[in-house]
């Protein structure tokens, strides 16, 4: 057995003992390892499988009850569906977007139902990114959850997570962060075609600055988003090269 294997077995003791209260120190413990097998270009299995265990522990206690993909991956895309009446019912009301300061209460009206129709639309349908990025480069998702925001998102499988390449591990997040634009953007072009709607574009132009300045910053937080673990993968990648220079 590994030194690394033998601290995991060490944690997931710990972990099962108590799940609800896991020591500070234990969990910086963990994901020091983690981050030490995302750096192997051929990760040992044993090590993979004893992180997961441990991953998905600390996860359902600190995000709370996941959910089987299908079932709920169809009613949350029924409920988006059903947003998109809401957003083109706003839309049915006129508005001058030249006039701002001259808005009514029927103006003002339309853009709040425009707005909760395009929110309700791109956080519905956000999780397809991840499904999609997924696929593509063989992480799988093995359940529906809720993030810190409480928005629908997909549980990745951190078994296959772990083995996918270093190299590819960063593009699932950068994807799903770009899925949610691309989304914004469509809504965007069907409100500007059917009423001369600017709301879409402006979310998704709000998305761009906002994705631009956390990559160009190399943040890490949770609170960034996507992008975020677009910049964490990447940065481990770096490390990745550097080691493999080195030898």
């Amino acid at each position: 057995m590994s030194n690394r294997l033998g601290e995991l077995e060490t944690i997931l003791t710990i972990v099962n003992e108590n799940p609800e209260h896991v020591p500070k120190e234990t969990k910086k413990s963990f994901w020091k390892l983690v981050r030490e097998i995302k750096r192997e270009s051929n990760p040992d299995i044993s090590e993979v499988q004893k992180a997961t265990q441990i991953r998905n522990i600390l996860f359902e206690h600190d995000r709370g009850r996941v959910y089987r993909i299908t079932p709920f991956l169809g009613m949350q895309t029924l409920f988006g569906l059903l947003s998109v009446p809401i957003f083109i019912f706003g839309l049915t009301i006129p508005v001058n977007w030249f006039a701002i300061f001259s808005w009514g209460i029927m103006e003002i009206g339309a853009v709040i139902i425009r707005f909760i129709g395009l929110f309700l639309i791109i956080a519905l349908f956000y999780p397809y990114g991840r499904l999609i990025a997924g696929k593509i480069l063989g992480i799988k998702m093995d359940a529906m959850c809720f993030d810190e925001y409480h928005e629908p998102t997909l549980k990745i499988d951190y078994e296959t997570f772990l083995l996918t390449l270093p190299s590819k591990r960063k593009w699932l997040f950068f994807f799903s962060g770009l899925w949610t634009m691309l989304t914004a953007f469509t809504a965007g072009i069907i409100g500007f075609i059917m009423a001369g709607d600017i709301l879409g574009f402006v979310f998704g132009s709000i998305l761009i600055i906002f994705y631009i300045y956390v990559i160009s910053t190399g943040t890490v937080k949770h609170s960034r988003g996507e992008m975020a673990h677009f910049n964490r993968e990447r940065r481990i990648e770096r490390e990745v090269r550097t080691k493999l220079l080195e030898k």
